[in-house]
């Protein structure tokens, strides 16, 4: 061969396209949900700080998809599942299962594996090795993210790694109509919005379907707030709350912000007050409760929302807000007061 000959290369894949009309008159498959309503079908990121209760929220979707029960109020679709449990052992395993499962469930669509390939060297077959004995499968689930990563090569930026691993995994449900949820962390650094803590690039939350965050409200308590955002369904805001007991994590119900929970609140007193009222935030909350069954606060909650919101109450309800104390009781004073 001539040294200066240039050897050929191969042409590029032809484009594939499809006309505008062609695609809205195609017929796609519904998309399917593991969990419904809150769980699609597709690649999704599970983000929380170290010992949040991560694993324990994967564990309970596990063991809700693989007995085809409920997360919550949600049902799973049942199906087998695929538990990548890269931080444990199986006896740890087997007693976290023990601890959030009625005694004597059928957990034998439940797959575990403590050891796995890394996502370069053989992760992925060894997934498309289970999926042949079981292609009923509904949810894999890699806990976590960082032990199958390879790291990055060479001069790739870490945007392109994280881009670069997303894609390799997405191919797992471009192939298989199921949920693969990867378990991982969050920056210490505060973000408002949770979905901006994920540890690592823009390449992670912009190659997957969607991101679920698990935050706590404060270190000490139980109470954390999980936040999901999917491309394809709507956003939510959960308030849950870890039980000790059970080792699960209680649904408490939509998180409400503390503004929207003022104005909830100014709007139920001023659809409750005539002209004046008083007596004890117990008393309160009973009157309140009469307009709303729903309306569930504990007295001290709702002495502090009142106390916080004495502004909003004056300015647009016209409603002024006085607290007495002496030796017997603590008492709410509500009034009318002019525009003027």
């Amino acid at each position: 061969m001539n040294p200066t000959t240039q050897p050929s290369q191969a042409p590029p894949p032809k484009l594939v396209t499809i006309d505008g009309n062609t695609l809205m008159n195609t017929e796609f498959e519904p998309l399917r949900f593991t969990a419904e309503k809150i769980l699609p079908h597709g690649l999704f990121i599970l983000a929380g700080s170290p010992k949040i209760g991560k694993s324990w929220l994967a564990l309970d979707l596990c063991r809700a998809v693989a007995t085809g029960t409920k997360l919550w109020d949600f049902a799973a679709a049942e199906g087998d599942v695929l538990y990548f449990a890269l931080e444990d052992r199986y006896r740890r395993i087997q007693d976290r299962l023990k601890k959030i499962s009625e005694e004597k469930t059928n957990l034998s669509r439940f797959h575990a594996a403590i050891s796995s390939a890394g996502l370069n060297d053989g992760l992925l077959g060894q997934v498309h090795d289970f999926m042949a004995l079981y292609p009923q499968t509904n949810l894999i689930i890699i806990d976590t993210l960082e032990h199958i990563r390879n790291g990055q090569n060479g001069e790739r930026s870490l945007y392109s790694c994280d881009y670069r691993d997303m894609n390799q995994l997405r191919g797992i449900t471009d192939k298989y109509n199921l949920t693969l949820l990867l378990v991982h962390h969050t920056r210490k650094l505060y973000d408002p919005d949770p979905l901006n803590t994920i540890s690592g690039s823009t390449g992670l939350s912009g190659a997957t379907d969607g991101l679920l965050v698990l935050e706590k409200i404060k270190r000490i308590e139980n109470d954390d707030h999980l936040t999901i955002a999917n491309r394809d369904t709507e956003g939510f805001c959960f308030d849950l709350k870890f039980n000790s007991d059970t080792c699960r994590w209680d649904f408490i119900g939509n998180h409400v912000s503390d503004e929207e929970a003022e104005d909830a609140l100014a709007v139920l007193v001023n659809d409750f007050l005539s002209e004046e009222w008083s007596g004890t935030a117990t008393e309160l909350l009973k009157e309140l409760k009469k307009l709303n069954s729903n309306f569930d606060l504990n007295p001290a909650t709702l002495t502090k929302r009142l106390k916080s919101s004495t502004g909003l109450f004056k300015s647009e309800y016209h409603i002024g807000i006085n607290f007495e104390r002496n030796r017997k009781s603590r008492k709410i004073i509500l009034r009318r007061i002019s525009e003027a």
